[in-house]
């Protein structure tokens, strides 16, 4: 998926991007997202800003459930979350974000006889249609 880095993060990534001798801004937006998923300290901060026209990044399938997930919770877009998390995370901001680092597990137990079906419970006749009508004006 391509999304469209802001102006100012894409010359924060830019500066990056020529430090660390990546080919590709998309490479540098990946290993920073890489970074804010897995909590590493890159200490990237004080790397200079460079100016690019190039903002139109692909990020990796890896990162789009969870920056989905992020965006959802604060009603962003993908672009406007990634946007968000990389400069706060440059900014060295990175705790006053939560980011939904892992999917609970659910463990199994490890007897599969521990486990104990639920037992039905009997059900209840329920008025329907008409006598549910005729039991509401009651």
């Amino acid at each position: 998926m391509q999304v469209r880095l802001a102006a100012l993060v894409a010359a924060k990534v830019e500066g990056i991007r020529i430090a660390l001798d990546y080919l590709k801004l998309s490479d540098t937006v990946n290993l920073l997202l890489d970074a804010i998923k897995h909590q590493w300290d890159l200490k990237l901060s004080s790397l200079s800003q460079i100016e690019t026209n190039e903002t139109r990044v692909r990020l990796d399938k890896r990162h789009l459930d969870w920056l989905s997930q992020y965006g959802l919770e604060r009603g962003i877009n993908i672009a406007s979350a990634t946007n968000l998390l990389i400069s706060e995370y440059l900014a060295g901001n990175v705790s006053s974000f939560q980011t939904p680092l892992t999917k609970t597990v659910i463990q199994q137990p490890e007897n599969p006889q521990e486990i104990t079906p639920i037992e039905q419970t009997q059900t209840i006749d329920k008025p329907k249609g008409q006598a549910l009508m005729r039991s509401l004006k009651l």
